[in-house]
């Protein structure tokens, strides 16, 4: 399995009075991972979405493990786990750089729609993006 990795810095409004990150800013920093795993597929969001299809999310978890402070330097670690012809699973790491820690895991599913939100088939829509997410999984 392929793994895309991404450093992110903690900016100081992630942060709350209680001098750590708040937890609703994991799962942005999942989507960042997810965006460098799509660019390591010679695409963007926009391209995706210009082609006329989204990755539709259906659900996400994250286990916490330590904080993350201000400032501190963050490496997600993001891999395809499973995929289907109309399913996506992604899981996450998100560590501290200057100690390893775990911070947090996590993954999101997804499927692929239309315009309409309609799941359709990658493999036959996409193929050549297809082939790339399973070369990764």
């Amino acid at each position: 399995m392929k793994t895309v990795e991404t450093k992110i810095c903690v900016r100081y409004s992630e942060v709350g009075r209680q001098g750590f990150a708040h937890h609703a800013n994991y799962f942005n920093w999942f989507d960042i991972g997810l965006e460098a795993i799509i660019n390591q597929c010679d695409l963007s969001y926009k391209d995706i979405e210009e082609q006329g299809f989204f990755l539709a999310p259906v659900s996400d978890t994250c286990q916490y493990y330590h904080p993350a402070y201000y400032h501190d330097v963050l490496t997600v670690r993001v891999s395809v786990t499973e995929l289907s012809v109309i399913k996506i699973r992604f899981a996450y790491e998100i560590l501290r750089e200057k100690d390893a820690v775990l911070i947090a895991k996590g993954q999101t599913d997804h499927v692929f729609v239309d315009r309409n939100f309609k799941p359709f088939s990658l493999k036959r829509v996409a193929p050549r993006l297809y082939e790339m997410l399973e070369a990764m999984r």
